[in-house]
């Protein structure tokens, strides 16, 4: 069973700007992967035993003092998980239009987001770790004593920075180059999580990237071992997964949720990717 989220004990003054959760990401499973909600930016610490996950389809190890970054709709499959396995959360999603203005543009407050979104993982040291782990606790303290709404803000603005400061200080260490493969399957990507319930054509995304759909899929293949097509798919099969574990939603509903003709046409979608029928995944 998924962790209840703390949503639903927000301070008053908190809850009209913005929302935070301390819970690992919700999803069926531990073991399913998850499409990151499409509008909160999670962080996951690593304080104990070790962690193999996927982040939009490259392999990452999450061990003591690892940090890793889900953007908006991120691609998270846990892959193995030892017995010993914790970590921190914080989840920060937007509560209105205004507040993405003022506080969680992530183009503004990362500088470096770019650099963050391609590469979401990195080991920290420890001097760097105790801080971190530092302003996890700080911000879960201050949040959950109901403070006004200002320290909250004032805290996670100080967090930022500090994260800022440490991935700062790594590109200008590495001088980090991205490939133009690289770019593509992350601009690939990043398009995909914006637009798979209404468009699941190669021919679509290869458009946006102004390449050819041969070229896109002989890109994917090659950095991801699967077709654009196959991620597509995957994509859409993920969504479809935590709508039906996660909320009431009918068949029926979902299938229109995701764009689907109809209930039929997404039925056979879903059984001839993963081998159950929707209403059969959803009584596990």
């Amino acid at each position: 069973m998924p962790p209840k989220s703390t949503d639903t004990n927000l301070n008053p003054q908190t809850q009209e700007h913005f929302l935070l959760s301390f819970e690992r990401p919700a999803s069926s499973s531990e073991d399913n992967t998850l499409l990151a909600s499409s509008d909160k930016l999670t962080i996951v610490l690593c304080t104990r035993g070790c962690k193999t996950v996927q982040l939009n389809f490259t392999e990452y190890v999450l061990e003591p003092g690892s940090i890793a970054f889900l953007y908006p709709n991120t691609i998270w499959k846990p892959i193995k998980t030892s017995s010993d396995f914790q970590a921190r959360y914080l989840s920060m999603r937007e509560h209105s239009p205004k507040e993405r203005n003022a506080f969680l543009d992530l183009e503004t407050i990362f500088s470096l987001s770019t650099y963050i979104a391609r590469h979401p993982h990195t080991s920290l040291s420890a001097n760097e770790s105790i801080v971190v782990e530092g302003y996890f606790r700080l911000i879960q303290n201050r949040y959950e004593a109901h403070v006004n709404y200002a320290i909250i803000r004032s805290l996670i603005s100080a967090f930022i920075l500090e994260l800022n400061q440490m991935f700062a200080i790594r590109v200008e260490r590495k001088k980090l180059k991205i490939s133009r493969k690289e770019d593509i399957l992350w601009r690939f990507l990043s398009l995909l999580t914006q637009h798979y319930k209404e468009n699941r054509s190669v021919d679509f995304y290869a458009d946006k990237l102004c390449i050819s759909p041969k070229h896109l899929s002989s890109v994917i293949k090659q950095l991801s071992h699967k077709t654009a097509h196959e991620i597509i798919s995957d994509v859409v099969i993920m969504a479809a997964k935590q709508l039906l574990k996660t909320t009431t939603l009918s068949i029926q509903e979902i299938s229109e949720e995701l764009n689907f003709a109809n209930q039929s046409f997404f039925g056979k979608f879903f059984k001839q990717n993963t081998g159950q029928s929707p209403s059969s995944y959803r009584g596990e």
